[in-house]
Parts: structure tokens; C-alpha cells; sequence
């Protein structure tokens, strides 16, 4: 069972002289109105004044536009330009159609995969025989996967569909050498 001590926080004695507070308001000329029991007070908060002019904001907005431009140009996307524009996407696809930018969307940083690995994950009888045959040779998966043009993984497969190991290391020698005396 846990047992828990309540220990209040530490309250300043400046804090807690709620009079001295209250003069120091005063004198800096600050007013109280005291209001009647029973009753509420009104509310006389006057709206702030804007804390950027339009020329400002006008000024901010061209800046913001010629960094789109730039940045544009360079190929950046949609999640870089918010990074770096502080906007959301609908505001950035809005400013990019108002000055005629087209933004480029996600493209592959690596090129096109290679032929060998778009072949289907099945392969046929005939293949597998030929791997076989250069796993009995002493060839590694990799030398096998080069040789019929598969993905390692492929040749792997092969291996444990079909039930039968691969040579671990890349040196031929190292292996198949008689013990020396």
C-alpha cells in the first residue's frame, strides 16, 4: 500500500502579502473598483491595437514569397517549405497558385530499382536446379544471386524452399583445402 505525505509547496512571503501587492498597484497608477455584493462588474478591456502594421505584414508576405520562389526552383517539397516558411500547406498550395509556382511533390532520392529486383518472388523449378547445382560447386548466394541474376533474397528463398545451404565465405581455397602437416 502506498502512503502518500502531502507536503504543501513552499509559498515566498512576497507572494502572500496580498496588501503590499495592492499598493504597489496603486501607486503605479493603477485603479480598483470595487464592486457591490450581488452584483457582477463589466468587463472594460479595450481591444489591443495590431502589433504589426499593414505595410509590415505586407513586407513579410513579399519576403515569404520570394523564398517560395527560391526555394521552388530548388526542388523543395511541400514539408520543406513548411519547415521553413512557418505555414500550413493550405496557405503555401494558396500562395504558390496566387504567384503561379507549381510545387514539386515527393520524388525517389535513390534511382529506379534495378531490373533483377522487380523479377516476381517465385521462381521456377529450372532456377532453382541452377543454384543448386552452383551451391554443390562451392559458389556463395551472392556469386549465385550475380550469376542467375537474382536479388539475394531471392536466392535465399530458393535455398529454404528447397532445402539446401550455401557455401558462408567469399574465399574458395580457405574451405576446400586438405588439412597441411
Amino acid at each position: 500500500m502506498n502512503n502518500k505525505e502531502f507536503h504543501p509547496a513552499f509559498k515566498s512571503t512576497d507572494e502572500l502579502d496580498l496588501t503590499s501587492a495592492v499598493e504597489h498597484f496603486i501607486q503605479q497608477g493603477g485603479v480598483i473598483h470595487v464592486v457591490p455584493a450581488g452584483e457582477s462588474g463589466e468587463s472594460s478591456i479595450e481591444p489591443t491595437p495590431p502589433l504589426r502594421s499593414d505595410t509590415d505584414q505586407e513586407d513579410e508576405r513579399l519576403k515569404k514569397v520570394e523564398l517560395l520562389k527560391n526555394l521552388v526552383a530548388k526542388g523543395a517539397g511541400v514539408s520543406a517549405l513548411q519547415y521553413s516558411l512557418r505555414m500550413n500547406k493550405r496557405d503555401i498550395r494558396r500562395m504558390a497558385g496566387e504567384n503561379g509556382l507549381k510545387i514539386s511533390y515527393s520524388r525517389p532520392i535513390r534511382g529506379v530499382r534495378s531490373e533483377k529486383k522487380l523479377m516476381p518472388e517465385t521462381v521456377d523449378d529450372e532456377v532453382a536446379g541452377h543454384a543448386m547445382h552452383y551451391s554443390s560447386l562451392g559458389y556463395t548466394a551472392w556469386e549465385i544471386a550475380q550469376k542467375l541474376n537474382l536479388s539475394l533474397h531471392q536466392v535465399w528463398k530458393i535455398g529454404r524452399d528447397y532445402r539446401f545451404e550455401f557455401k558462408k565465405t567469399n574465399e574458395p581455397n580457405k574451405i576446400d583445402k586438405p588439412f597441411e602437416e
